[in-house]
């Protein structure tokens, strides 16, 4: 796996892992941002809260991100005022500029040093067709009161035909920051934290409910807040159903010349970030779904290429990648997952997670303490608003049902040699085993049907990752869970294979 940037300028703290049972009023699955900055919210409350994760705490998403903290989403005001109206659109941009300006004073209020810039945003394009699309955006500014304007030229080493500034935004180092809120939390007597703690399922019991984990050790709840990035309870809401996974990748380099001075998004695919950090360069871009590249470390390369050819870098020293999911309307699911029900949900923030989960955790805050919030109906996960999702609805499980039938119907042929670093799927008469070979020349096979719903797995060359196409789980080599939605390993099944075959 490729260490981020900002895991690699950080030193964590460890976590125990849970190993007897609890009784709390809160139980936060997920120690992302999202899940810190809402344990940081409820510190100085009467509630006696347990935040757990099923890795090392900030060692997922939050670890992995662009670290843009801004209200400009790539193009949406203008689709939201079209789709739920003025007022709703203008809750959503209050929403991302409240999370913004609660960030900045935390960080004065607890004096952390996360190298928080204030920087304006930029969507660019190179395409005179697109113009139209960020002239009405710039209205949608204007409607909603947003700091924009259009300029014909930017800091950058290329043309351009039109872009749309926001000013007044912010970048930083989010594990930094996040850090910060711990070290605030761990100061607070109502609040444990673990790790190493998946979360498996949650029953009702009574009034309460009760989370089961991997350990089999149980925690009793009278609510549960899932910001696992995706949620590993369902509760019959089918949000598998209405989020798209995608995964992005990212460089750091050194010695690009004439560094920007803002933050920046082409508009046209693919898609190119732009920020710096320090004297480093970060792009970002060649997003695509989740499990359906064969050749992921072609988009290393783009990047790479792109960033030699405008900003003649010196070299990257950093490389990684991230997975987010979009939701069919675009707006983050927040909230109850059911009506009158106490179990809540954070996800599909679709690359914008700096913000949005602030926002997120601000909301949820309110929701667990019974206050009312004006953000609660636009987030709210029950929402319905067909005009402005059916068409993504129907592609994004048309896209599931074809990766299923594919998985089910595709002939692999069986491989008699491998080379060190390099995996493959092969068919025998008892279904079909993913084949890595590691540097050691040593053979891991696991079954690649996704346990989640039974999806085939794809190889994920760059990460050297089992990837799921149709709801983004992912796992190792070695068949070791990494992420959700699927709640088991993979099944190693090297004794079931024919060694002739290799």
């Amino acid at each position: 796996m490729r260490v981020p940037l900002w895991l690699d300028t950080v030193s964590a703290p460890n976590y125990p892992t849970l190993t007897h049972p609890l009784d709390v009023d809160v139980c936060i699955v997920g120690a992302g941002i999202t899940g810190v900055t809402l344990a940081y919210l409820l510190k100085d409350t009467d509630l006696k809260v347990v935040l757990i994760d099923s890795d090392h705490v900030l060692h997922g998403t939050t670890a992995y991100t662009t670290a843009k903290v801004t209200a400009q989403h790539d193009i949406v005001y203008d689709e939201i005022i079209h789709s739920y109206g003025e007022y709703q659109a203008k809750c959503y941009a209050n929403a991302q500029t409240d999370a913004l300006y609660f960030i900045e004073q935390t960080i004065q209020q607890l004096k952390i040093d996360c190298d928080f810039e204030r920087k304006f945003a930029a969507i660019y394009t190179q395409d005179p067709t697109y113009v139209p699309v960020l002239e009405k955006e710039f209205k949608a500014y204007q409607t909603l009161g947003l700091k924009g304007h259009l300029v014909d030229e930017l800091d950058l080493p290329f043309a351009i035909e039109k872009a749309l500034i926001l000013e007044d935004q912010a970048q930083f180092h989010p594990l930094k920051y996040t850090l910060g809120l711990l070290d605030s939390i761990a100061e607070a007597s109502n609040i444990e934290v673990y790790e190493n703690t998946p979360a498996t399922d949650i029953k009702k019991q009574d009034s309460a409910y009760v989370i089961d984990t991997a350990s089999h050790v149980e925690i009793r709840a009278q609510k549960v807040i899932q910001t696992s990035h995706f949620p590993f309870y369902d509760d019959l809401a089918l949000l598998f159903a209405k989020i798209e996974p995608s995964r992005s990748y990212l460089i750091a380099c050194e010695g690009a010349q004439n560094l920007p001075e803002g933050m920046y998004l082409s508009y046209e695919q693919p898609t190119h970030s732009v920020r710096t950090y320090q004297d480093l360069l970060l792009i970002g871009g060649e997003d695509h779904r989740t499990g359906n590249q064969e050749d992921t470390v072609a988009k290393y390369e783009a990047l790479k290429g792109f960033a030699h050819q405008n900003f003649h870098v010196d070299d990257v020293i950093y490389e990684w990648s991230t997975q987010d999911y979009e939701t069919v309307d675009k707006l983050p699911f927040v909230g109850r997952m059911q009506e009158n029900d106490n179990i809540f949900v954070a996800t599909g923030f679709r690359k914008w997670g700096m913000t949005n989960s602030t926002a997120a955790a601000l909301l949820l805050r309110d929701l667990i303490l019974d206050k009312e919030n004006p953000y609660e109906p636009l987030f709210s996960p029950q929402r319905k608003n067909l005009k402005a999702q059916i068409k993504n609805l129907i592609f994004y499980n048309a896209q599931v049902a074809f990766e299923l039938l594919k998985g089910k119907l595709q002939h692999v042929e069986g491989v008699t040699s491998l080379n060190p670093g390099e995996a493959t799927v092969i068919s025998t008469d008892e279904g079909k085993y993913g084949v890595y070979k590691d540097e050691n020349e040593e053979l891991f096979v696991v079954d690649i049907t996704c346990p989640h719903l039974g999806c085939e797995l794809n190889f994920n060359r760059a990460e050297c990752t089992w990837d799921c196409p149709c709801h983004a789980s992912r796992f190792s080599y070695k068949g070791e869970i990494i992420s959700g939605p699927a709640h088991y390993s993979l099944k190693s099944t090297k004794n079931k294979i024919d060694p002739n075959l290799f």
